[in-house]
């Protein structure tokens, strides 16, 4: 996937919008030339033959056509604003569609901060494409053809004369694109850097205010922003000073023409009414040439964005089978080894794992007891050996085969402030509401009432997070469970209630847990693991 190909997509499945737009674009084109040319039939024919109703008539005109133009251009810019929120939309889905695809060592390597400016600050610069941008862009390129072909109508002298300062304004407005670009990949860079640290701040808060490290911090982020502003400042210049120079060079232009004029209006070949009709032409020549400023810049901007994302797009994902069934649950890991990088972290690992078993794995820090389960889930692939269940390779499973094989309890179990009933089922329709409150009974959770108000972490201990969680698994109903440190941050009483609850929930189940307490699970079998 890539943005080109979502556009394309788009486009594809859109044409009648796509052909709307074309035809407002001639429309919107065709018009901005008709002023200039009612400015010369009344000057000529009105002013200076003295014929009020030719006068009165094409002043009416004049009046008509603005407001034809004014209703075109904001039928034009209505349909933009939509089809701009409709391909942002899918680039959206399109991009969280490959982070779900994405493997496990690339995720972890890509800051939240940086996936945050893909999914905002680079959308909505593509977003500007459409509304500010590439549209705008070709409007105001066919409205300077035209006004230079009816300039030549007028007056070869003129035209070419015209045709002498474009290359100048082109040279120009390259140099300026060429600087904004540089400018603009780097204001993108550093915009990842700035959400990555604003993130890591608000999530540390707590440990930020107890070390009294609030300076340090500070610092920190003010040197990122240094950073930020000092890029985007260089594009700002290039901006600002685009617009202003365009507008001496139209003004030289204008006043030569008068000047000129004035001595000898038949000069350039042409009459009073088409000199003024020029200079109206002249004055909207440089118009779209003023606007392309802006429009640079925002197609600069955006197409640095869709540089990053296609880049973003580029991140390796998951090579799977996924495969759909499975003869038993029986787990074999066979000379299994990992590694991060350089750093070897299972090595050579074997273990058979019989449906029903009660497996715990203790050892010391960062001996690999937590890879061993992301290997086991089938999360990640390991660099030697395979895992099988049944006789199935773990990491080439289908995300609904682990789904109804696995579930785990988290250390940190993750709620995102959705109602008890969608976070303890998570949406899944197969999950009753009578499933639900049975399930917050057994855990001990009977005082909750009414499972539509939402499930706020803030407003519940970690022991009862604990059993929410622990609600999550009992109405799965999966046949392997993971327990993942979850009673790492409950106190030793409430953590054996917890163990004695699981104990009761999975007679029948396969449990593999990391935790402090799990030498309590009834038929425990102790796995040492060490790297040593």
């Amino acid at each position: 996937m890539s943005v080109k190909r979502t556009i394309f997509d788009y486009c594809k499945n859109h044409r009648i919008r796509l052909f709307i737009i074309i035809i407002m674009l001639i429309l919107v084109t065709i018009l901005a030339l008709i002023p200039a040319q009612i400015l010369r039939i009344i000057t000529d024919e009105g002013i200076n033959e003295k014929k009020i109703q030719i006068l009165l008539t094409y002043s009416i005109f004049y009046s008509i056509i603005y407001l034809v133009i004014g209703i075109t251009t904001f039928i034009k810019d209505i349909i933009m604003l939509s089809v701009s929120q409709d391909i942002t939309y899918d680039l959206r889905c399109n991009m969280m569609k490959h982070i779900h695809h994405m493997n496990y060592n690339s995720l972890i390597n890509t800051d939240s901060g940086t996936l945050e400016a893909y999914f905002n600050n680079d959308v909505n610069s593509i977003n500007e494409l459409f509304t500010n941008g590439i549209v705008n862009i070709f409007t105001d390129l066919f409205k300077m053809i035209g006004i230079v072909i009816t300039i030549f109508i007028y007056s070869w002298i003129f035209g070419f004369i015209v045709l002498g300062i474009l290359p100048i304004l082109v040279l120009f407005t390259s140099f300026v694109r060429k600087r904004m670009m540089r400018s603009q990949l780097k204001t993108k860079a550093y915009e990842g850097n700035v959400n990555k640290v604003l993130l890591e701040n608000i999530e540390n808060i707590e440990q930020i205010k107890i070390d009294k490290i609030e300076e340090y911090s500070k610092e920190k982020y003010s040197l990122i922003l240094d950073g930020h502003f000092k890029a985007a400042q260089a594009s700002n210049f290039y901006d600002a000073i685009f617009s202003p120079i365009m507008m001496i060079i139209k003004n030289l232009v204008v006043v030569s023409i008068i000047i000129i004029s004035g001595f000898n209006h038949n000069i350039f070949g042409m009459s009073i009414g088409m000199i003024i009709s020029a200079i109206s032409l002249i004055t909207d020549l440089f118009t779209p040439i003023e606007a392309l400023g802006m429009e640079i810049q925002t197609i600069q901007k955006s197409l640095a964005s869709v540089k990053r994302i296609n880049e973003f797009f580029k991140i390796s994902i998951d090579n799977k089978k996924n495969i759909d069934n499975i003869d038993n649950i029986n787990i074999t890991l066979n000379n299994v080894s990992f590694s991060y990088s350089d750093k070897i972290v299972i090595d050579n690992f074997n273990l058979r794992i019989n449906e029903g078993d009660k497996i715990v794995f203790q050892g010391p820090s960062g001996a690999g007891k937590s890879t061993l389960m992301k290997l086991l889930m089938g999360i990640v692939k390991p660099t030697h050996g395979n895992v099988l269940i049944g006789n199935r390779d773990a990491y080439d499973l289908s995300d609904n085969v682990k789904a109804n094989l696995f579930s785990i309890v988290y250390q940190d179990p993750f709620f995102s402030d959705g109602s008890i009933y969608d976070e303890i089922s998570l949406k899944n329709k197969n999950i009753s509401r009578k499933m639900v409150r049975d399930a917050l009974n057994k855990v001990g959770l009977d005082y909750i009432k009414d499972i539509d108000i939402p499930l706020i972490s803030n407003n519940y201990s970690s022991g009862e997070l604990a059993l929410f969680n622990i609600a999550r698994v009992i109405v799965r109903n999966s046949k392997i469970l993971f327990l993942d440190e979850m009673n790492s941050k409950i106190d030793p009483v409430t953590s054996k209630q917890i163990i004695e609850l699981i104990n009761e929930i999975a007679k029948d189940k396969t449990v593999i847990s990391i935790n402090h307490y799990g030498s309590i699970l009834d038929n425990a079998r102790i796995i040492n693991v060490n790297k040593s």
